[in-house]
This record gives C-alpha cells, sequence and structure tokens, in this order.
C-alpha cells in the first residue's frame, strides 16, 4: 500500500510539474515545433544520441574498475550488456526497483558471484561518481564565480545551496572512505562490539575499504565519472542546437550537475518535469535560450536517453528468449 501510495505520488508531481510547463509555454505552438526540429536538424541529434552512447560506455568501464577492486573479473562485453539493459530499468521504473537492482542481479547470474562484493561496487559507483561531479561543477563554477550575482537572485541561490551541497557529499565520501579502513573499524568495533561486531557489518566495512585499498581503481573511477557526466552533459548542449537553439558550452556544463541531480531526486518518474524547470530556470538566466527553447532541449537530451533506455529494452527481451530456449541459464547462483 505504501509503495503504491509513492508511485501515486510521484505520477503526481510528475503530471503537475508537466501541464504546467506547457500550459506557460503553449505545448502544441512552440515546445512541440521545437521538438520536431530534430528531425530537420538531424546533425545534433545524432550527435546528441552518440553522446548518451559514450557515457553508457565509460559508465560501464568505471563499474567494470570498481569490480575489478572486489576481485570479480567479468569480461568487459559482459558489464556493457548488464549496463545497457539497466538504462531500460532506470526509464521505466516507477518504484524502488531500478538500474541498480538490474545491475545486481543480472551480474550474480552471469558470474556466480556473492551479492555482497556486486552491491558494494554499485555503491562506491555512486559514491565515486559523486566526487567526479563535484569536481566537474566546481571546475565550471570557478570560471563563473565573478558573475554569479548577474544571473539573478534565484539562480544565485540554487547555485550556492548547491555548492554547499557538493561539499557535504564530498566530506561524507571521505568520512565514509576513512571509516572503512580495518585501523578506525578495529577500533569501533572495541567501542561498540555489538552493533559493528556484528559479522555482516563487517564483511561489508572490508569490501567497502576497496576504495582505499584499491585506490588506484578509485582514482580511475572518478576519472571516468568525469567523463560520463561531461558526454551526458553534452547530450543537453546537442538537444539545444537539434531544436533551433544556441547557447555557449561552458555555461552548459555549469548548470548541468545541478539539472542532472534535481532530475535523479524519487519524485517524479524519470526527472521529468523537475529537470526540464530546473534546466528552464538555470539554462535561461545563463545564456540567452529562451525559455521555451529551454524547455524543449531538455525534453530532447531526456529523449536521447530514452532511445539509448530502449535498445537497453530490446537486449534485455532478447536475453529473455534466449534464456527461455536454454533452462541452465536461468539457474541462480548461491548468495
Amino acid at each position: 500500500m505504501k509503495q503504491a501510495l509513492l508511485i501515486l505520488l510521484k505520477l503526481g508531481i510528475t503530471t503537475a510539474l508537466l501541464w504546467m510547463i506547457f500550459k506557460e509555454h503553449r505545448f502544441t505552438v512552440t515546445i512541440l515545433p521545437h521538438l520536431g526540429a530534430m528531425v530537420t536538424n538531424w546533425q545534433w541529434t545524432l550527435a546528441g544520441l552518440v553522446s548518451v552512447g559514450f557515457s553508457t560506455w565509460f559508465g560501464a568501464l568505471r563499474w567494470q574498475v570498481l569490480l575489478k577492486g572486489q576481485e570479480i573479473k567479468v569480461p568487459g562485453s559482459d558489464v556493457l550488456h548488464v549496463t545497457v539493459v539497466s538504462n531500460f530499468f532506470n526509464i521505466t521504473s516507477i518504484g524502488v526497483v531500478g538500474g541498480d537492482a538490474y545491475r545486481i542481479i543480472a551480474l550474480m547470474k552471469r558470474t556466480q558471484a556473492r551479492k555482497l562484493p556486486i552491491m558494494v561496487s554499485v555503491m562506491l559507483d555512486h559514491m565515486l561518481g559523486m566526487v567526479g561531479l563535484a569536481i566537474l561543477f566546481l571546475s565550471c563554477g570557478y570560471f563563473f564565480r565573478h558573475q554569479l550575482e548577474s544571473y539573478g537572485a534565484e539562480v544565485h541561490a540554487i547555485v550556492k545551496g548547491f555548492s554547499w551541497f557538493m561539499g557535504v557529499s564530498l566530506t561524507a565520501t571521505i568520512l565514509s572512505a576513512i571509516s572503512f579502513t580495518p585501523k578506525l573499524y578495529n577500533w569501533g568495533e572495541k567501542q561498540w562490539p555489538n552493533m559493528l561486531g556484528w559479522p555482516p557489518l563487517k564483511n561489508f566495512a572490508q569490501a567497502c575499504d576497496a576504495i582505499r585499498r584499491s585506490w588506484g581503481c578509485s582514482l580511475l573511477a572518478i576519472g571516468l565519472s568525469m567523463l560520463i557526466f561531461i558526454t551526458h552533459f553534452l547530450s543537453f548542449y546537442f538537444g539545444i542546437f537539434a531544436v533551433g537553439g544556441k547557447a555557449p558550452l561552458l555555461e552548459i556544463m555549469a548548470a548541468m550537475p545541478i539539472v542532472d541531480t534535481a532530475a535523479g531526486l524519487p519524485i517524479s518518474v524519470s526527472g521529468l518535469g523537475v529537470r526540464e524547470k530546473t534546466f528552464e530556470t538555470l539554462v535561461s538566466a545563463m545564456t540567452s535560450v529562451p525559455e521555451a527553447t529551454a524547455v524543449s532541449a531538455s525534453l530532447a537530451g531526456w529523449m536521447m536517453s530514452v532511445v539509448w533506455g530502449l535498445f537497453g529494452g530490446l537486449l534485455f527481451i532478447r536475453g529473455r528468449r534466449a534464456a527461455t530456449e536454454d533452462p541452465i541459464s536461468t539457474l541462480t547462483p548461491e548468495v
């Protein structure tokens, strides 16, 4: 019942936001023609699709690096396949089961590996992704530190608030990495033996210590995270040109970390509505892009990701058919 209410809430928020945005900008009069221009400006649309493809590939490489840190050796083709299919669940899921859940289950079946190290690799995937996003945001924001006041009070407040969020996230990541070290954990276990002495928690901490133990993999994962976000953000930059607009690249790169984080909040379906409103507010203030064009570009960037998600869905259906024909492949590993 609770899950059903959460789903209904997400659907309600998404519907309300899109209705307000489409009503304000007259969907059939302004937004729909902009989206139709994606066919005419097919070169920019294609560039955006290629950017999303590279982002997915870099994402698979990052996960493979972190799996290596957990001493799980998986062929790159398998990791890429699972990553592409997980995009389908990311765009279609409105509940708690999404791409991460699929990645864990699918890799367990493919590798016969235990559940814990795979779960930890996915968790570290997000943690180090946040570090890469923070570095990218702070680097771009550095060039606009003197222009922030000129963007207006609303944008100024959003950027300042997000800067604090990035700072807190980086601090939390560093403290987490420190707390997983054996020396500190053993000290904590002596202080709180009933809690930290619990075997599953100890195993979890040991697995997470890979962020320090395999520091080379962690640094590489941070570098790949930056490439993931750069190529992902480029799809929205190309989306602006695809719908007939123009915008400077650096401003888009500075705004997109905030837009992407807002869209990732679990309050709407696939970030719809939240992404468009945030993109409209920031991009229109930081560039000369009209608000209706900004909304259209945001939808265009989302649609490019949907195309790859649907491709992942086709791979998933194909894999299910193959598993039906070969019952042995459907056996689940022992956790």
